[in-house]
């Protein structure tokens, strides 16, 4: 399958694509249905139905059958947000896998590091949120660039004296591009673009998983207009 390609950030960095699926709408049903010993042909009003009820009740085990393969470029502190929903889904089967660039073995770049269009206030309110921009955006943007500018030279500079890749990793700063290939279920997509999503998220991963609905939602146009609606 051709891959698929969002870019959810405003850099020329930042991108998903949707690199393999297994599965369809059908296929959803049709596990749901095996219960009965039953199988759907094609995709009708019937299977419409019982999808809905699948999902506005919460029955999502046959949605485990459906796979997604993603390549993700994204800041190192949203992934580490993303990484979340790898533990969290570990004792119930439906993640499948994780597989990250390693700054042991690759040399970080010079220039991959994401700088934000705007910069948020604290929340009066949610101690882990934002709200609203602060008002010296030039000097916040100022502080912001000097500071990883002397990560990135001292991190230059450690490699240069021969120091091992692994220890001068450490200073690198959270801003610092990756990429990571994510294998998931259905299930465990569904519930992280549910919650990721939402308007209390970081902005940043916001827009992760709004790319992730638009490039999922091809291949299981169904079960995502009815989680709209859930």
């Amino acid at each position: 399958m051709a891959s698929q390609r969002l870019c959810p950030l405003a850099d020329s960095f930042s991108s998903v694509c949707l690199l393999d699926s297994m599965g369809n709408d059908l296929s959803i049903v049709n596990d749901a249905k095996q219960s009965y010993d039953r199988h759907a042909q094609e995709f009708g009003d019937k299977e419409r139905r019982l999808l809905d009820y699948l999902l506005s009740h919460n029955h999502t085990s046959p949605l485990r059958g459906a796979i997604l393969r993603f390549h993700v470029k994204a800041p190192l502190f949203v992934a580490r947000q993303w990484w979340k929903h790898t533990v969290a889904c570990t004792y119930v089967d439906d993640q499948l896998g994780w597989n990250e660039k390693s700054f042991r073995y690759c040399e970080a770049s010079e220039h991959e590091y994401y700088y934000p269009e705007t910069f948020r206030k604290q929340s009066t309110n949610n101690k882990q949120g934002s709200d609203g921009e602060i008002s010296d955006q030039d000097k916040a943007a100022s502080v912001y660039s000097r500071a990883v500018g002397i990560a990135v030279e001292s991190y230059i500079d450690l490699l240069e004296m021969g120091v091992a890749k692994e220890q001068a990793r450490a200073i690198l700063p959270a801003c610092l591009y990756t990429s990571f290939t994510w294998t998931c279920s259905l299930q465990a997509l569904l519930h992280f673009i549910q919650l990721r999503r939402e308007p209390g998220a970081q902005g940043e991963i916001q827009a992760y998983a709004i790319a992730l609905e638009q490039l999922a939602s091809e291949k299981f146009p169904e079960t995502f207009a009815l989680f709209s609606n859930v």
